[in-house]
């Protein structure tokens, strides 16, 4: 069975957290797709995380390069709670920066109620 994926809108810039654990992962998205590119990162609920039970893990090209903020992940709880219910694969714009050896995710993200807007039952 293939999981739907959900383009989620955009308008607002969200930068992600925890860069520099997942540096070697970046780097591996970089060299497929090429700093600055186009690219979509799925949002995959983290329940489990033993840092935070509302974490939000940001995996692009099937590699986990960061998470939402704790307090962006708290406000996208509700979205979250939607994305895990529906098994789907959510995914948002987003870009790879940055420079001197540093690079840093940033992903394009609508408000949780235009979000959950396009998270129904299909």
């Amino acid at each position: 069975m293939q999981v739907r994926v959900v383009k989620l809108p955009g308008g607002n810039r969200v930068d992600i957290v925890g860069e520099s654990f997942y540096g070697k992962a970046i780097r591996d998205v970089i060299a497929m797709s090429g700093k600055g590119a186009d690219l979509w990162a799925s949002l995959v609920p983290d329940p489990a995380n033993p840092y935070d039970p509302n974490a939000v893990k940001v995996v692009i090209s099937g590699k986990h390069v960061g998470h939402l903020s704790r307090d962006v992940a708290i406000v996208f709880l509700p979205v979250a709670r939607r994305i895990r219910e529906l098994g789907c694969d959510a995914q948002c714009a987003a870009v790879i920066g940055g420079g001197g050896g540093v690079n840093s995710v940033m992903l394009d993200l609508g408000t949780p109620e235009d979000c959950l807007g396009c998270l129904t039952d299909e």
